[in-house]
């Protein structure tokens, strides 16, 4: 059995036809090194139907034909409006006639086609000049091989160098000798190995697929959540510092805040007190729209460990965002008296030499409590005394594996771990990605957030809206405002210029009023901008920039935020940058500038955006519109592996598998049973990232 299992593991290198030109396609289209389960997965997404036609008279233009055919004559090129004609072969059948067309022909491929020879042709029928004819057939064979043209043929998704025929002919290959395995689901109706048989071969049962289909579905969930199952139970048997303190710094903050918390900011402490005070280590994603106060309650949590005589350290993504944490932080320590009793650092990349060098002492000898920073604090240079929690903001930013990095420096002590993220994520999809982690949520706004109104335009009014904003600033009826410009890897180039063409029409419009951020400035230029937007005070009114100022930037005065092509942003970003407004007590407004052409998904994302402010019905939607990778960004940075599956429209199943999956955890935590051993080798073929072996001894 355990041949079989290997047998889907086994290199594509080794498969006869496979040579080195071959598999280098297969690398760009599968994955590095690919192996049979990578090419069983890549499943065809529509197929051919190539069953025969006797008449010319039943063809359909546009559809495949397989005809038998007498080959009647050849036409040879020639001028043809200035241009030289193709390669015209006249073939026949007793219910008519069809040329077969070809725009580059062969030697060897006329003399098969030698008139009085009858062959067997498939392809796609066109009608030129009333003529019908098959463009470069897909086949052309002697009668006598009529056999070897498939009835029906998938069509895969390729990548240069890749031909349908070259995907058929292997995938036929690794079909042939597919082994069958071992059984973890129960009553299943239709095994693994058939399942793929089903989806890469029989195209005329849909029912047949759409339950080979679910069945894959079922074990990619499966694999997922049984995975992540024992990797929150094997985290929880790591014991953690028990942090029990007598609440006086939290005291201390709650009284000089000047507001009260909302109930969802008070049970989501309460869940966070009762980790630090168990003996195991704390692993916590606390979710919370933007503006719902999470920064405080990191900080309160903070307190905590720092008030036993421990450390702590909050990492965000972005030095804007550091910088912002470090200022909020020391403010409220100033609030309540706390200053002198709570040493905070801020350590960032920008810290070099014997600056660097003084704060990493610092840290190391305990001198320092709680440390803000960005990746910075994943370097190994970077040592702590006695660090008892590590907070990560905006942690889907750094991606899973850098969830445990930072709190593996508690020096020893395993340090507890909350992680926060204001992109709302639906159930299905946070319990997929962070199902390793106790989930906290603030549902609930501060009573004084007012709605934010926001409008769709078309972006040939940009005259209008520029005039407005003039009207707008010359009465004071708004201070700041953003206007952000899409900047995506694809198209960096073209997007930073149009950033920069936009900087400079705004410039002439409004001087020195108008500051421009972007993520090819150095950090020093960004952050005297950022200040000085941040600044009441300060000279610029009006912000470009790209999604750079997406994630955590504050400043209460903006009340306005432009974005341009917003068609080109995915929900959760344009939700994102929606929520840097409105965080004063002024009315704000967001404006949503679009082309004029817009796709019926771009259309439905704008219209969201219009409806509803709640990051979590937007989060939804987004999941339905998108699918899970784009939405997390994993597509990206690789983090979520499912190939098959697709959590908008397989919640069903995934109801069934938790269910299936607390019943195992119940009965069989060790994978001991027979159905446990199955399970084992589930757990391998969708181990993508060799987790497994570390959690399941023997």
């Amino acid at each position: 059995m355990v041949e079989n299992v290997n047998y889907f593991f086994k290199s594509l290198r080794d498969f006869n036809g496979v040579g080195a030109k071959f598999f280098s396609s297969l690398e760009r289209l599968l994955k590095v090194n690919p192996n049979v389960l990578d090419l069983l997965f890549h499943i065809p997404y529509d197929f051919i139907d190539r069953r025969f036609y006797s008449f010319l008279s039943s063809v359909q233009v546009g559809k495949f034909a397989t005809l038998k055919l007498k080959v009647v004559q050849h036409i040879s090129p020639g001028k043809y409006r200035g241009r030289k004609s193709p390669y015209k072969i006249i073939c026949a059948n007793e219910t008519g006639n069809i040329s077969l067309v070809f725009f580059q022909i062969y030697d060897y491929t006329k003399q098969f086609l030698s008139v009085g020879r009858e062959i067997v042709v498939s392809g796609k029928i066109s009608l030129f000049d009333g003529e019908l004819s098959i463009n470069h057939p897909d086949y052309i064979l002697p009668i006598e091989k009529i056999e070897e043209i498939p009835l029906m043929e998938p069509v895969y998704p390729l990548t240069y160098a890749v031909s349908n025929k070259m995907m058929v002919s292997l995938l036929n290959k690794v079909l042939e000798n597919l082994p069958s395995i071992d059984e973890w689901q129960v009553d299943a109706a239709i095994s693994f190995s058939d399942a793929f048989r089903i989806l890469h071969t029989d195209f005329s049962n849909m029912k047949l697929r759409e339950m080979a289909k679910e069945r894959l579905v079922y074990d990619e969930i499966l694999a997922n959540q049984l995975l992540l199952s024992l990797l929150r139970k094997n985290f929880k048997k790591h014991k953690g510092a028990i942090v029990k303190s007598f609440g006086q710094f939290r005291s201390a903050v709650l009284k000089s805040l000047g507001f009260d918390l909302t109930n969802a900011q008070k049970r989501v402490i309460s869940e966070i007190l009762m980790d630090l005070q168990s003996p195991y280590k704390m692993l916590r994603l606390l979710q919370g729209d933007v503006g719902s106060g999470k920064t405080i309650v990191a900080i309160l949590s903070l307190l905590e460990v720092v008030e036993v005589g421990g450390q702590g350290a909050f990492m965000v993504p972005t030095e804007i965002l550091a910088e912002q944490h470090f200022n909020s932080f020391i403010s409220i320590l100033e609030k309540a008296s706390l200053k002198d009793k709570v040493k905070v650092l801020l350590l960032t990349g920008k810290d070099k030499g014997k600056v660097k060098a003084h704060k990493l002492q610092q840290i190391k000898n305990g001198e320092v409590d709680v440390v803000i920073g960005t990746h910075a604090l994943f370097q190994n240079s970077v040592e702590f005394k006695n660090m008892l929690l590590a907070v990560i903001d905006e942690q889907h930013k750094f991606g899973v594996h850098q969830r445990f990095e930072l709190s593996n420096k508690g020096n020893g002590i395993d340090a507890n771990l909350l992680a926060m993220t204001a992109t709302p994520i639906p159930r299905t999809l946070a319990l997929t990605s962070f199902g390793d982690m106790d989930l906290s949520v603030i549902d609930e706004m501060p009573p004084n957030r007012k709605m934010i109104e926001t409008n769709l335009w078309s972006i040939s009014k940009l005259n209008v809206i520029v005039n407005l904003i003039k009207s707008k600033l010359e009465t004071n009826q708004i201070q700041k405002l953003y206007w952000v410009c899409p900047l995506v890897e694809e198209s960096e180039k073209l997007d930073l210029s149009a950033v920069l063409e936009r900087f400079e029409l705004l410039k002439n419009e409004f001087g020195d009023s108008v500051g421009l951020v972007h993520g090819k400035m150095k950090p020093d230029e960004k952050e005297l901008v950022m200040k000085e937007f941040a600044n009441i005070n300060g000279k610029i009114k009006i912000l470009v920039a790209t999604s750079v100022i997406e994630v955590g930037v504050n400043v209460p005065e903006a009340t306005l935020m432009i974005i341009e092509h917003a068609e080109r942003f995915g929900l959760s970003s344009l939700h994102q940058l929606r929520g840097r407004i409105g965080r004063g007590g002024d009315k704000s407004t967001c404006l949503l500038l679009h082309s004029d052409k817009l796709t019926m998904q771009a259309r439905a994302r704008l219209s969201i955006m219009k409806q509803t402010t709640d990051g979590f019905k937007i989060a939804e939607e987004d999941l339905k519109l998108r699918g899970a990778g784009e939405l997390l960004g994993s597509r990206q940075s690789g983090e979520m592996e499912f190939k098959i599956a697709d959590l908008s429209s397989n919640i069903d199943i995934f109801l069934a598998v938790q269910q299936d999956v607390k019943n195992i955890m119940e009965q069989d935590p060790l994978l001991l049973s027979n159905r446990g051993k199955n399970l084992r080798i589930l757990l391998k073929l969708f181990d993508f990232k060799g987790q497994m072996n570390n959690l399941l001894a023997g």
